[in-house]
C-alpha cells in the first residue's frame, strides 16, 4: 500500500522555495559570462536591432572591440528585469 503525504504551503513559502531551487540549479551550471551578439539575441529573445537601440539609448551596457560586441550576462539580466516594469 502506498502512503500519501500532503504538504501545505502558503503562496509566499512556495515562491521562496521555487526561487531557492532555481538559484541552486543556476549555481550548478557554469554559463559563459560574456556573450556574443548572436548569443545575447538567443538569451534575451530580442533582435539585434532591439539590442543595438538599447545600447545606443544607454539602457544596456556592452563592450566592443573592433566590430565585435560582447554583453555581460549580469547586464543582460538587469536589462531584462528593467523591461518587466
Amino acid at each position: 500500500m502506498q502512503q500519501v503525504v500532503m504538504l501545505s504551503f502558503t503562496p509566499e513559502q512556495l515562491t521562496t522555495l521555487i526561487d531557492e531551487r532555481i538559484a541552486e540549479a543556476l549555481a550548478i551550471q557554469s554559463p559563459k559570462t560574456w556573450l556574443t551578439e548572436k548569443e545575447a539575441q538567443t538569451y534575451t529573445g530580442f533582435s539585434q536591432f532591439v539590442l543595438y537601440n538599447a545600447r545606443k539609448d544607454g539602457e544596456l551596457k556592452a563592450s566592443s572591440y573592433n566590430r565585435s560586441v560582447r554583453y555581460h550576462r549580469d547586464d543582460l539580466d538587469a536589462w531584462l528585469i528593467s523591461k518587466q516594469k
